[in-house]
């Protein structure tokens, strides 16, 4: 299963829309506004909860909960704090592994099967997002909610790449990274 997702140019807190292979809206990822904890709810498009991942560290790599419904479906702890990620959803038995900086990521069940990969996509639009090949049709709901801590993760990277593409895009060059 194929699914797109487009985050809006400065990565804020909001709706993202998550569109099937043929780039219809299916769901969205709302990300709530910033506290400590940073959560995101899978919507269906009638705005009914799907699921939900909440943060449940303080840390600066913090770990989160995904929940399907009422059900816990899984943790996803940080093993690696560098920009080669590695991380673990023992509740799904994947291993995440990836790029802080690229986005790149693949996901292995412990029997070393892919079971999705994410790579980072440019939209004309000059914002950016997340293509998701998700190999279990199954777990796509899960797959959803981790590909948004992903992109959680690796939000202050993607927040100053974004801002200079989308500056660029509307013609304005100029570009100060203090």
């Amino acid at each position: 299963m194929i699914y797109y997702l487009q985050f809006n140019a400065a990565n804020l807190p909001g709706l993202i829309q998550v569109n099937n292979s043929a780039h219809q809206p299916t769901y969205f990822l709302q990300r709530l506004p910033p506290r400590w904890q940073k959560n995101y709810e899978l919507l269906g498009m009638s705005q009914d909860r799907i699921g939900t991942i909440q943060q449940t560290s303080r840390s600066i790599w913090p770990n989160y909960q995904v929940q399907i419904g009422d059900r816990d479906m899984t943790k996803v702890l940080h093993l690696s704090n560098s920009q080669h990620q590695l991380m673990v959803a023992p509740g799904m038995h994947w291993l995440i592994q990836g790029h802080l900086i690229e986005n790149n990521y693949i996901i292995y069940n412990y029997s070393h099967q892919m079971m999705m990969t994410v790579d980072n996509i440019y939209y004309k639009n000059g914002h950016e997002g997340f293509l998701l090949n998700i190999h279990r049709p199954t777990d796509h709901k899960v797959a959803l909610l981790i590909a948004a801590v992903l992109n959680q993760t690796s939000r202050n990277t993607k927040n100053n790449r974004s801002l200079k593409r989308l500056l660029i895009h509307h013609g304005n060059l100029t570009w100060n990274q203090d």
